[in-house]
């Protein structure tokens, strides 16, 4: 007789909606991690993740019209072209000399960090798993509460980066360095 995985066994007997809400809660935690860390060490959303955010948004506003894929709304089809409205404030901040455009721009980046973002991701996550939306409530809630704890574990590494990470990470990874990042050798003087 072949003895069976106690670890496969829990996986194979456990209800599809814990199975969904486990995979939906890790991947979007993983997305808000980073988005809260890069605003935490850099204030700032960084453009490749608005970027990302602007190519599926349009996407699934597209599908939405030719298709029978949700959101079936206007006011939701609609919040999926907040990145777009960024691309053309970011635009014009850029080619203009208006007093106002930067802040116009940031509070975009806002809107689509904290509105469109989400929308995307739950009309995503739907099309994919039409079990999602038929969830219980507590497992939503579960996997938002997930979220909104990565994100704000995320905002906290990053403006606290200089407890974990040295300038030198920053450098290797390709990234600016944030203003609080410590160097290798104050690190290891220190210590």
């Amino acid at each position: 007789m072949a003895e069976t995985d106690p670890i496969e066994s829990l996986a194979v007997d456990s209800p599809a909606s814990d199975r969904a809400a486990l995979l939906i809660a890790a991947g979007a935690s993983a997305v808000a991690f980073g988005v809260g860390f890069n605003y935490g060490a850099f204030d700032s959303v960084f453009f490749d993740q608005i970027f990302t955010v602007w190519v599926v948004s349009t996407i699934l506003f597209g599908a939405s019209i030719v298709t029978k894929l949700p959101p079936r709304t206007w006011p939701r089809r609609l919040v999926l072209l907040l990145p777009t409205f960024w691309l053309i404030v970011a635009w014009i901040n850029n080619n203009t000399e208006a007093d106002n455009a930067e802040a116009i721009l940031s509070g975009v980046t806002l809107a689509v960090t904290f509105v469109a973002l989400p929308l995307a991701g739950w009309v995503l996550i739907t099309a994919i798993n039409t079990e999602f939306a038929n969830l219980p409530r507590t497992h939503k809630t579960a996997v938002i509460a997930t979220v909104a704890v990565f994100l704000v574990v995320g905002f906290l590494f990053g403006a606290r980066n200089d407890l974990v990470l040295t300038c030198d990470d920053f450098k290797v990874s390709g990234n600016d360095l944030p203003p609080n990042c410590v160097s290798e050798t104050t690190t290891t003087s220190a210590g």
